[in-house]
């Protein structure tokens, strides 16, 4: 769908976009920038953040409704990347579908995030299971 007055800015005209399930925001999201309006998208299954991503845009999308499949970082230069690990465990545990979890990032901050996803309690499914999450770390 074509949402002409997005700006980088806000994110508030994709709530309109009531059948929006991919969406990919290229090139880094600043700090001033609120995820927050995509948590009233629950349509929203697949969302990749590529570039920098700072923690307080991460919690900014914290209990996004729908979320399942969630790609961070800069796949060409994964040093860029800005998340920390308890951001990201932060995030896993407030979205309760998201259980596939890609990231572009330094094999130090891959660790980082699989030692915090580990410690952290994920809740469980609806039907009693633990909550698992596939974390992918490519080239690690």
């Amino acid at each position: 769908m074509d949402c002409p007055d997005l700006t980088a800015g806000s994110l508030e005209p994709l709530t309109r976009c009531r059948g929006l399930e991919r969406l990919t925001l290229s090139g880094g999201v600043h700090d001033a920038v609120s995820l927050e309006p995509l948590t009233r998208c629950p349509g929203l299954r697949d969302l990749t953040l590529s570039g920098g991503v700072p923690d307080a845009v991460l919690d900014s999308l914290s209990g996004c409704p729908g979320l399942d499949r969630l790609t961070l970082g800069d796949r060409q230069r994964p040093a860029e990347t800005a998340f920390t690990a308890v951001a990201v465990s932060r995030l896993v545990k407030s979205c309760r579908e998201l259980w596939k979890l890609y990231l572009h990032c330094t094999a130090d901050t891959g660790q980082a995030v699989l030692t915090a996803l580990k410690e952290a309690d994920l809740g469980r499914h609806s039907n009693g299971r633990p909550r698992i999450i596939l974390l992918w770390v490519p080239g690690r």
